[in-house]
């Protein structure tokens, strides 16, 4: 493992560095305890080690088992060569194992450049970049990928990195105009990846869509900034970061009329979206508004991947008096051109079904098995994407206070969704006994009625967690 370690530290800081000089130079002067170089360049270097544990339950035995307990290690080098040039980069190592697989992997979390001349920046590389004021929706947030399954309890870290460029003019003090372009896909991760399924279910390599320019994503913001309120207006077209589920293969025995082969796949669709948010302080209050319209490129088809058209609007009041912070807050969505679900939602098969079809025929058509697979498909897609009904309401709220000269903070986040009835519950409790260290526990959990989404990720989510973590 030192190894390792040391060939990615040096990858790093030539990834980090466009002059193979200037990174020779600062890696010496680093390492002399000296950040300085020759020139005007500097280098700095932290990063963390975080050991985390989540405790799930297992549904088969009702029996509490470890559902995640790994060690990560994180290496941050901040490169500045000048007032024009700085850089980057984050490299991550984590080990253990999480819901029963062995986890050893390494990622460079983020790797980038940034140009600055005058009234323009530009950045380069693998980064993060989110959009949207909301602090539990962001419905103008459709660039950046996520990833809700991640054993991390900081909220934060739910964000994925994609490689591309970004663009900003500032136009005076008050006024900013940025450009984002993504040229190669990264999907969120769907929530649905712990879940267990069938044998017989299989998710084939993702649909990914090409490298040529014509199928890279683009959005545009445009930022104001006024001594009363702070307001932006977002322009995106390209793909959204949540990909839809559909069918490549389907295979029966048809000897005992059960399913050998369900092949399934993760594929990407483009979307345009328009949206605006602004933050007005008031004294202690701060108010928060956001709202999107989004449309995809092709009209929904027989593959059940392209949602309906949607409007989704969120607002929040935030609180803050010393210690004490309270947040709640409203999000809602409209659905256009909605029509009625004609199956139930489902990612499988069951025997049931097949002798419901072959009770209509001895002999039952695969095209009429694998019509109800596509129509099962499309009600999941719009399950998943909170289509099922015409409009959607969900109200949220955060309380966090902090004591004993802010070492210790408890937070209790939780959003419920008035439509579906579904919970998200998140509270936790962070001790900082030391600078650079932070003791986190909670419980992060999903409950929902029977047939709805929670009630199919809750399971294999929930857990109670414990997690320590050193910055350096």
């Amino acid at each position: 493992m030192t190894g390792l370690f040391r060939r990615s530290w040096i990858l790093s800081v030539l990834l980090t560095f466009p002059l193979q000089s200037y990174s020779q130079g600062l890696f010496e002067s680093a390492l002399s305890g000296d950040t300085e170089t020759p020139g005007s360049g500097n280098l700095s270097i932290g990063g963390f080690i975080r050991s985390s544990v989540y405790i799930g339950e297992n549904q088969e035995s009702d029996k509490s088992y470890l559902q995640s307990a790994y060690g990560q290690a994180s290496l941050i080098l901040d490169a500045r060569i000048s007032n024009r040039a700085t850089a980057r980069s984050e490299i991550r190592s984590r080990t253990g194992n999480e819901f029963g697989q062995t986890v050893s992997e390494m990622d460079i979390r983020e790797v980038y450049a940034d140009l600055s001349f005058g009234p323009v920046s530009l950045r380069m590389g693998k980064r993060i970049n989110t959009w949207g004021k909301g602090t539990f929706f962001n419905p103008t947030g459709k660039i950046t990928p996520l990833d809700p399954t991640i054993r991390i309890p900081e909220e934060d870290e739910i964000y994925l990195s994609s490689w591309g460029i970004d663009a900003r003019l500032n136009l005076g003090n008050s006024m900013r105009l940025s450009a984002s372009w993504n040229p190669l896909y990264r999907s969120s991760i769907l929530l649905i990846d712990p879940i267990p399924l069938p044998g017989y279910v299989r998710f084939t390599e993702p649909h990914a869509p090409g490298t040529s320019l014509d199928q890279g994503s683009y959005g545009l913001k445009y930022d104001m900034y006024t001594s009363l309120a702070d307001a932006s207006l977002y322009w995106f077209d390209g793909y959204h970061h949540w990909p839809g589920i559909g069918l490549t293969d389907f295979m029966l025995d048809t000897v005992t009329m059960r399913p050998m082969l369900l092949e399934l796949r993760e594929t990407p669709y483009r979307i345009r979206m328009a949206g605006l948010d602004f933050s007005l302080p008031l004294n202690a209050w701060i108010f928060r508004a956001e709202g999107a319209w989004q449309q995809s490129r092709d009209e929904p088809g027989e593959n059940g991947i392209i949602p309906f058209p949607e409007i989704s609007y969120t607002t929040e009041l935030e609180y803050n008096a010393g210690p004490l912070t309270l947040l709640g807050g409203y999000y809602g969505k409209y659905i256009l051109d909605y029509t009625e679900p004609v199956a139930e939602p489902a990612l499988s098969v069951n025997a049931e079904q097949v002798m419901q079809l072959m009770q209509q025929s001895p002999v039952p058509d695969p095209s009429d098995l694998v019509g109800m697979i596509r129509q099962q498909l499309t009600s999941f897609n719009r399950l998943y994407n909170y289509q099922m009904e015409e409009m959607y309401h969900s109200l949220f709220l955060l309380v966090s206070i902090q004591l004993f000269h802010e070492q210790v903070e408890i937070r209790a986040p939780a959003i419920w969704n008035l439509t579906t009835d579904e919970w998200n519950l998140l509270p936790g409790i962070t001790f900082a006994p030391a600078d650079g260290i932070k003791i986190t526990g909670g419980f992060s959990g999903f409950f929902g009625p029977e047939g709805s989404l929670y009630d199919l990720v809750g399971p294999p989510l929930n857990a109670g967690y414990l997690s320590v973590k050193i910055t350096f």
